[in-house]
This record gives structure tokens, sequence and C-alpha cells, in this order.
């Protein structure tokens, strides 16, 4: 399984929190045509920069985008890969093995994080939102 992870604004959870299929329409619309700049705008508009530093050490970051402008290093504290998709730092792509998995693994840690994030699997199969506040928390 392949999960991306966008991290979303605030403001734009507040309004579409409800509208998580309107949100998976647009982003398997964005994952089909990535190069399209009408989808590049509005994901520029409705996210912003992935917290990495809250969860890596700084250090391995900057050392890693200066060998090769683009880093794959161990997402949290687990032996998972993950990856910086295209050349934004405003989402980032998680392989699991299963949904619980990805569960344990990384939406909890996600979840104490002050940032909200929109998650969906490339097949779109699975998505929904992930946010620190309790009343609101769903994954399709």
């Amino acid at each position: 399984m392949y999960f991306i992870i966008f991290s979303i604004k605030r403001e734009i959870t507040e309004q579409y929190y409800y509208k998580a299929d309107l949100m998976k329409r647009f982003f398997l619309e964005w994952l089909r045509n990535p190069a399209s700049r009408h989808h590049h705008r509005q994901l520029s508009y409705i996210t912003e920069p992935f917290p990495f530093e809250s969860y890596l050490d700084k250090e391995l970051i900057e050392e890693s985008s200066e060998k090769n402008g683009s880093f794959c290093r161990r997402f949290f504290d687990f032996a998972l890969p993950y990856d910086i998709i295209v050349d934004k730092n405003y989402c980032c792509l998680f392989q699991c093995d299963s949904l619980w998995q990805a569960e344990s693994v990384a939406f909890s840690p996600l979840r104490m994080s002050t940032h909200t994030f929109y998650i969906i699997e490339t097949t779109g199969e699975h998505y929904g939102w992930i946010t620190s506040e309790a009343r609101q928390r769903l994954l399709s």
C-alpha cells in the first residue's frame, strides 16, 4: 500500500473537513495529471509545508538534500521508507503492508502534530483526514 500524506492548511480543513470525497476526487485527479498547471495552483493553495522537522533530525534532512536534492530516510522511528513527491515538500509518500501498520506507524504520530493532514492511498481506496482534534478523525 502506498499512501500520500498532504499537510493541509487549517482554513481549508475547516471548510472541507466533511467533504472528504471531494478532496479525494481532487487528489486523484492531481495524481493522474501532476503536470496540470490548474491542479498545481489548487494544490499550492490548499497545502502547507510538510512538517518533516517535527519527526526527523534536521541535520539528516540538510545532509541528504545537499547530496542529491531530495531524501529518502526512515519515517518516524520505524524502518519504513518515505520520500518527498515532486519538487515541493507539501506531501510525502508512505509505503506499508496494511492499514493497521499505517495507523500504528504513521497515522498515530501524525495525530500528535498541530498540523492537519489529508491521506489518500494511491488507488483511492483508503482516504481521509488526520488531525490532533479527537472529534475530527476520519479515514474511509
